[in-house]
């Protein structure tokens, strides 16, 4: 698996020029192609079914996320810096300031502010605890402190999908509310 990450980020590199944009466009393709499941998983929660679908979705990202933490640590090109991040030196070594993971943790936050949003109140979304939302914040931000910055690029592109995605799931469900 980590043969497969490797090709595609080298060759994300040779479009891109750099090693943080190439890890975005990768996880962008992961996001992607687990699209599909992703809003099966949201059709079934809409109907009650949910369990199998959210279980399923976790356990084809560990994977890809392993796969992507290895091919970064076997030093595929990723041994230098990124304009994303030109804070990091390496993107092997770990965010000296913190900035991916704090980033990575406000990214996270929001689809679970969306409940909170006027916008999308008559869809009577499931609302977090205030504690909730923070300890799943401060997990993140603990979770990708002492990780490669190259992963906190991961994890802060992969959460920017994951809020418009689910941005455009409510927007389609609130435009079908306003049509009946």
């Amino acid at each position: 698996m980590s043969s497969v990450f490797g090709e595609l980020l080298f060759w994300f590199y040779s479009c891109t020029g750099d090693y943080g944009f190439a890890i975005v466009c990768l996880t962008v393709l992961v996001k992607l192609v687990l699209l599909p499941l992703s809003v099966r998983q949201r059709k079934a929660s809409v109907s009650r079914q949910a369990g199998t679908g959210s279980c399923l979705l976790l356990l084809l990202t560990l994977p890809v996320l392993t796969g992507l933490y290895r091919t970064v640590l076997s030093g595929t090109g990723a041994a230098v810096g990124s304009r994303l991040c030109p804070w990091v030196i390496s993107l092997l070594s770990r965010d000296p300031y913190g900035i991916l993971p704090a980033m990575s943790a406000a990214v996270q936050l929001i689809p679970q502010l969306y409940p909170y949003m006027n916008l999308w109140k008559g869809l009577k979304l499931p609302k977090a605890s205030k504690g909730m939302l923070f300890s799943s914040a401060l997990m993140t931000f603990l979770i990708c402190f002492p990780l490669p910055a190259a992963v906190g690029i991961y994890y802060l592109t992969s959460g920017i999908f994951t809020a418009l995605e689910q941005a455009v799931w409510h927007g389609v469900q609130a435009y079908r509310l306003c049509e009946d």
